[in-house]
């Protein structure tokens, strides 16, 4: 493939792998009145990079298409709301978190996770594109920024002195774009001590914190997380 830069090493020298010819967007569900409109399709093709080993699609919609209003609330899942229970109980008692503590989610959802930090009085922070979502997180009395999480958010927060012990990305990271710079935003608002929980970053070879040579990544094996450059690991 020409023309075409990896999302992670920037090498122009993509792979092919699968071609799916052109699809409408996941979840965009149309009125009955929509039916007899023209639906927007965008090209769904995977591809392979032999430099980093990243497996990626290489068209772009722009983020504002696909989430600022999201039909899917994780708290509909049950089995999701057990895990996430047992997952704050567990991080919160490893890393001894309190009130002086600060656990960031990105793309938060509706606060699914961070509602059981909240209750044993850990203070939270959601980070949710999806307007309809984030006001939904804000009625449950869950602190959420209608913002999609980057460079310049992680900047933003790291001036107002707003670094986080733990900061979760779950199942998020595969619907990023930029994503070294989503990467070194989460090491930007951690704490020097801060760990950070990622969703697994199954059929990618992106190491953001594994760097060669001129500051890109070494090739890598299928990563299950992403390290985080001077993060501790939650596992």
């Amino acid at each position: 493939m020409t023309g075409i830069a990896c999302r992670s090493c920037g090498s122009r020298h993509l792979e092919l792998v699968l071609s799916l010819g052109e699809t409408p967007l996941a979840n965009a569900l149309l009125t009955e009145q929509q039916l007899t409109q023209p639906e927007a399709r965008f090209p769904l093709d995977l591809a392979f990079c032999p430099e980093c080993a990243l497996v990626q699609i290489t068209e772009t919609v722009p983020p504002e298409q696909l989430f600022s209003h999201y039909l899917y609330f994780t708290s509909f899942a049950e089995t999701m709301l057990r895990h996430a229970e047992q997952l704050a109980k567990r991080v919160i008692e490893t890393r001894g978190l309190g009130r002086d503590s600060l656990v960031i989610e990105l793309a938060s959802n509706d606060g699914y996770l961070l509602q059981f930090y909240q209750q044993a009085g850990v203070p939270v922070l959601g980070i949710e594109p999806a307007a309809n979502i984030a006001e939904a997180a804000r009625k449950r009395g869950i602190n959420t920024l209608t913002k999609f999480f980057g460079t310049e958010v992680a900047e933003e927060l790291h001036r107002e002195g707003t670094l986080a012990d733990v900061v979760h990305a779950n199942n998020v990271l595969a619907h990023v774009s930029d994503l070294n710079g989503f990467v070194a935003g989460i090491a930007k608002v951690l704490k020097p001590d801060g760990g950070r929980k990622l969703g697994r970053a199954i059929g990618c070879g992106l190491q953001a914190a594994r760097r060669g040579k001129g500051g890109r990544p070494r090739p890598g094996r299928v990563l299950r997380r992403v390290r985080v450059p001077g993060a501790g690991a939650e596992g």
